[in-house]
């Protein structure tokens, strides 16, 4: 049963809205634009604020500081007679927090204290580096009340390499600059053993009232702020209401620094509100004052603002939904924003991902793209090209991706790995484009090779990545594991660990190529071998690794451990099965039909878990397995050691909807869903996390690869909206469940430059198998044949509107 106790809906948008969210420790939201701030924010105002991982305005924070740490937002009010209240994170009756696509509006009300906190939060989609917020405090008792601000934003301001590392050395480098309107920091150099360097980076907290008056003044350091013996939850400066002093009685050069701003005393009346703004930013190249001036105003503020509400709806126009479920057409908005909120943070700088030093990685440079191609695959092609300079002439990789496009770094944390599957996600990729487009002369494209001086088309590239895979096979005809495929915690099998699993994803990408040359007329012996060596692997895996239980299932075998043995099957301590085994054998065509079929099942019976009602990555092995990989040292149920992953279950999904088994694809989309929206379990905001555990928590939310994929399987496989060499197909694979509210769903999305807007009609509601297309019209305009030919979509397409296309479902 689902039990959303969380948040609710309140548009189409998907604005939505939690209750009490401060009951909760993990709870986390990002805010961010393309070029600057990247930012998270608790409902609390925990989290952080920086640009890279050198450069934090506030302390670094990962997930147990979300509810553990003293530094966050605050904002405090000294109420005469009563005390000081932080609004941020102090006692509340009630709390409430409503956001938006990049904006987060946290509410907290104290009847004691008598008054309302609004907090809204964003970062402007205009690219400045700063993050700004809104502070309202409504007097909501029956007398006026007496009040005293402060703002209180501690300033971290360097590397999060510094925080247990030369942490108070490289506080002697602070330098003060004390402005009308808050506090400067700007340090003299950027500490670093393997080479110092002038610093050129400020960072800055500067606020203004109602009238867009400045603070009374300000206690630029944390001692000042604090107070001897006190501390950010205990600051002296506020509990004593001690005005801000020019004279301080000591040095605040070479101090931990804080932005913290008294604005000056006023009454409240009943019911009466003011409001309070703070620009919270790191700069480079501009001045803060000049970025300050962009935003001094709460008219100023308000145009900001509603920009930002515009310009991200109009940034996830892959795909809009309206089925027999407004909850999840909303949820999917917040799925389809995913891939871009990845391209900005990479796999770093949220709190759960602590760890990297940015950037993404290659599997999620390929990944990301997938939504970008089926919106405007145009505009993803110069992108393509530059991505295949990651590639060695020995069809190896770069592993990390940097900041600007075709920046590529070695490895990570100078460790040198090679992942094995990372050769299988470019081709991939590259063929959704061509069949989105048509646009097979990408293939003859020019690209640089990594670390060489030399170039070569696409196809060349693509030819490498699958040729290098044939110089690393394992004992059983397997290529070898190395340092770990798409699991990065089957990392200790690098001798003789093999992959079936990926072996089997090679395959389908030689079928697929040689399927390709052959459309194009290729040199027919290059396709001809693909073919050939595809065959081989795919009649070799049908035969030898798959396995029948003693217990009659059968699934098949996806590893062999360092010892050369077979990791999946009986086992004395129990079944031992892995998804992704069956995932890839069955997605790239090596499972046959009746072996697809009970590969489901045996996944069903060992890998479903009854309570949570979700597909666990393996089975528990009940051991560690250092001939394997570190994923099983973690505890069961817990990343990669049996987590209800959502990568690899939507990747077994769009494996299911493309050989047919609908039903069975359609229940695990539905079971990721659900474990989303039951709150009660799941404890997050919309959208899809990296995992579950075994509690049904979902974790490390936003940054992950699922996003693309389940956008790309909604679309091209339960909607069955997409193209085939550039010319389109509608296929839909809509179960009776879906049209169970409505004989009509609809999606809106992008064809060959065009929005076009698909409308379902099932008069009966009949199921999958029950119903094909009798009807199909484009602008009121009957058409007939399968695929539609691109050419006559075009002219039969609105170059302005949106384009409906009517699709009648029946017997």
């Amino acid at each position: 049963m689902i039990n959303n106790t969380l948040w609710k809906f309140l548009d189409d948008t998907g604005t939505f809205v939690a209750k009490n969210p401060h009951r909760l420790s993990r709870l986390i939201f990002p805010l961010a634009n393309e070029k600057g701030i990247l930012s998270s924010i608790s409902p609390t105002l925990h989290g952080d604020i920086k640009i890279d991982q050198h450069t934090f305005l506030t302390t670094p924070a990962s997930t147990e500081d979300l509810h553990d740490s003293r530094y966050n937002r605050n904002f405090w009010v000294y109420v005469n007679g009563q005390g000081a209240w932080s609004a941020a994170s102090g006692e509340v009756d009630k709390s409430l927090v409503e956001a938006g696509m990049l904006w987060h509006k946290s509410i907290r009300i104290n009847k004691k204290i008598g008054l309302k906190v609004e907090f809204v939060n964003f970062v402007p989609v205009t690219n400045e580096p700063v993050e700004i917020m809104t502070i309202e405090l409504t007097n909501i008792s029956n007398k006026t009340s007496k009040i005293t601000p402060t703002a209180a934003i501690p300033i971290y301001g360097r590397s999060a390499d510094r925080l247990r590392d030369h942490r108070h050395v490289s506080s002697l480098l602070n330098r003060v600059k004390l402005n009308r309107y808050g506090v400067i920091v700007r340090p003299t150099m950027s500490f670093d053993e393997r080479g110092h360097k002038i610093n050129s980076t400020s960072y800055f907290v500067l606020g203004y009232d109602s009238f867009g008056k400045p603070p009374l003044g300000s206690f630029p350091t944390l001692l000042e702020y604090s107070g001897e013996g006190g501390n950010l939850d205990r600051p002296e400066s506020v509990l004593k209401n001690i005005p801000p002093g020019k004279n301080p009685g000591f040095t605040r050069k070479g101090k931990e620094t804080i932005g913290a701003l008294r604005f000056k005393t006023r009454y409240l009346p009943p019911r009466k509100s003011v409001k309070y703004t703070l620009l919270m930013g790191i700069t480079k190249k501009e001045k803060p004052e000049t970025i300050f001036r962009r935003f001094n105003s709460h008219k100023k503020i308000g145009r900001a603002l509603s920009l930002n509400k515009k310009l991200w709806a109009a940034e996830i126009s892959a795909m809009k939904l309206s089925t027999w479920d407004k909850n999840f057409d909303r949820w999917a908005r917040w799925v389809t924003l995913q891939p871009v909120l990845r391209k900005i943070f990479g796999c770093s700088f949220l709190p759960d991902f602590d760890y990297g030093r940015g950037g993404r990685g290659w599997r999620d440079l390929w990944q990301d793209l997938l939504t970008l191609l089926l919106i405007n695959p145009q505009e993803a092609k110069k992108t393509l090209i530059n991505n295949f300079g990651g590639v060695r002439l020995d069809g190896s990789n770069a592993t990390i991706i940097g900041k600007t496009q075709g920046e590529f770094i070695t490895d990570r944390n100078n460790i040198s790995r090679i992942w094995m599957d990372h050769g299988v996600w470019p081709f991939k990729t590259v063929h959704l484009y061509i069949n989105q487009t048509g646009d097979v002369g990408i293939l003859f494209k020019k690209a640089p090779y990594f670390e060489a001086k030399k170039t070569g088309t696409v196809l060349n590239h693509i030819l490498l990545e699958h040729k290098r895979p044939f110089t690393k096979i394992g004992g059983h005809g397997n290529f070898l594991l190395e340092g770990g495929d798409w699991n990065d915690g089957l990392d200790m099998a690098k001798e003789k660990g093999e992959s079936v699993a990926f072996t089997a994803a090679y395959a389908g990408n030689l079928t697929d190529l040689a399927q390709l040359l052959e459309k194009i007329n290729y040199k027919k012996e290059i396709a001809k071998e693909l073919r050939r060596k595809a065959n081989r692997i795919k009649e070799r895996i049908r035969k030898k690794e798959w396995i029948t239980l003693q217990s009659g299932y059968s699934f098949f075998n996806g590893y062999y451990y360092n010892k050369g043995r077979r990791v999946e099957g009986d086992h004395k301590n129990g079944v031992r099965m892995t998804l992704t085994g069956q995932v890839f054998s069955i997605m790239s065509g090596v499972a046959t039909e009746e072996q697809a079929r009970e590969a489901y099942k045996s996944a069903k019976k060992y890998l479903w878990d009854k309570d949570l009602r979700g597909f666990r990555l393996n089975t528990d092995f009940k051991e560690i397995y250092p001939e394997l990989g570190r994923a099983f040292s973690f505890a069961y149920g817990e990343k990669e050691n049996g987590g209800f992953f959502s990568h690899m279950n939507i990747l077994f999904a769009n494996a299911l909807y493309k050989r047919g088994l609908v039903r069975e694809g359609y229940e695990v989309m539905d079971s990721i869903y659900n474990m989303c929206v039951n709150t009660e379990s799941s404890k997050i905001y919309p959208g899809l996390p990296e995992y579950f555990n075994s509690d049904g928590r979902g974790m490390y939310h936003y940054l992950t690869g699922s996003a693309s994929w389940f956008v790309l399987t909604l679309l091209t496989q339960v909607f069955g909206i997409r193209g085939d060499m550039g010319d389109l197909v509608i296929e839909p694979k809509l179960v009776k469940e879906q049209f169970e509210k409505s004989k009509t769903i609809l999606i809106e999305t992008h064809f060959a430059g065009k929005k076009i807007k698909v409308n379902y009609i099932n008069p009966d509601k009949l199921d999958y198998g029950k119903y094909s297309i009798r009807k199909l019209d484009i602008n009121g305009v009957t058409v007939t044949g399968a695929p539609i030919k691109r050419k006559l979509f075009l002219s039969l397409a609105s170059k302005t509107q949106t384009n409906t296309i009517n699709v009648l479902l029946d017997k």
